[in-house]
């Protein structure tokens, strides 16, 4: 648990240990933890804690993610606080001072470029419960859905399955699985409520590789900045001479970034896996061993390696999103990223040895919720 929320919790806990039952507060997930342990760390029982965070898949918990932990609430808040920008201060580094999502502050400043703050500048840090909103299209990142499913049986369309549920649409159905042009497939699992949520990128700087045959101008036009914006940002003597391979700053654009360039990917989400009562909640995207794997959006980055997903990215996003790739075979950048920087590189890792190289590909919401990565990388041309 943070520092300032024990904290937190140490001062009022005297005061309220008669009535402390009556509430819940919240834990921030550790690497390391899984859900068995948080609950029996705060002695509660597995049921309660799943029930009370609407958690469809016990097994899928991620580092930052904030649980309600019931019965154990101290009923303190922290107020709103003014941070006056300091020399050589940037937005990320208040937000990490504060222990607060950039996104949140980005949202509750009203900030266009995350990138452009000034000295003496008052920046807002909101108090618990403040969210700011949601800069993305289709849905809030904090959206839910009831965890009721379906398991799609040989000759089902959405229409017949919606018909055997009260209350459910084809389109609803449709819609909370990223189902896009309404093909469905045998076996797999079917959420019959939930958000639609396609994330449309974040404001900032973006890195770009050059590729044979690029010139500058072009690059420039196509992220919507002046050639001579491209050429101060990245002290280019001659615009006329860029090589292959090299990468530029983009300043101040938005973008969301395909995390593997050319890939070949279809609409699994949901589908069956191995062992039995797991279901893909992702897209796998297939390219070469060894092909570059691009931060999507500006964010923070953590690495780890595991038994089942190998070598992986964490991806806590500008946008509210969280973001994983699994199966690599190396790493690259972590800590503090661009959108289009590289994160790793396409493998076979854990348990995907003996398949073809791909990545797993991921979305959480901010309640850990895993969304579909499909209409998102549809939206932003991945294929």
């Amino acid at each position: 648990m943070p520092k300032h929320r024990r904290a937190r919790a140490l001062i009022v806990g005297a005061s309220l240990a008669l009535i402390v039952g009556l509430f819940s507060v919240h834990y921030e997930v550790e690497p390391g933890d899984t859900i068995g342990s948080i609950a029996r760390d705060n002695d509660v029982s597995l049921n309660s804690l799943i029930e009370a965070n609407d958690i469809a898949n016990p097994n899928l918990i991620f580092p930052g993610q904030l649980l309600v932990i019931p019965g154990q609430d101290t009923i303190a808040s922290t107020p709103d606080i003014t941070h006056v920008v300091a020399r050589g201060e940037t937005l990320a580094k208040i937000a990490a001072s504060y222990e607060a999502p950039l996104s949140v502050l980005i949202n509750a400043n009203e900030i266009a470029n995350p990138n452009l703050i000034r000295i003496g500048q008052n920046i807002l840090i909101p108090g618990d419960g403040a969210s700011g909103g949601s800069q993305n299209s289709g849905t809030s990142p904090s959206s839910n859905r009831s965890g009721r499913s379906h398991i799609v049986r040989a000759g089902e369309s959405l229409e017949t399955i919606a018909a055997q549920y009260s209350g459910v649409s084809a389109d609803q159905i449709a819609k909370a699985n990223g189902i896009m042009n309404r093909t469905i497939y045998r076996g797999t699992r079917l959420f019959l409520d939930g958000p639609a949520f396609t994330s449309e990128g974040t404001a900032g700087d973006i890195s770009y590789t050059i590729k044979s045959g690029d010139r500058l101008g072009d690059i420039a036009a196509a992220h919507d900045v002046s050639t001579s914006r491209l050429v101060s940002a990245n002290n280019i003597s001659n615009p006329n001479l860029i090589r292959s391979g090299d990468t530029l700053m983009i300043p101040a654009g938005k973008s969301w970034v395909c995390p593997v360039k050319n890939a070949s990917f279809f609409n699994d989400w949901g589908f069956p896996r191995a062992g039995g009562a797991r279901y893909h909640e992702g897209n796998d995207l297939f390219s070469g061993r060894g092909a570059a794997v691009y931060a999507p959006v500006s964010g923070t980055v953590e690495q780890k390696t595991g038994s089942i997903g190998g070598m992986q990215f964490n991806l806590t996003g500008d946008d509210g999103v969280m973001y994983l790739g699994s199966h690599m075979s190396g790493f690259g950048k972590s800590g503090r990223v661009n959108a289009g920087d590289v994160l790793g590189f396409v493998g076979t890792s854990g348990n995907a040895i003996g398949t073809s190289p791909h990545l797993h590909f991921g979305m959480f919401l901010s309640n850990g919720l895993a969304i579909n990565p499909y209409p998102t990388l549809l939206a932003n041309g991945c294929k």
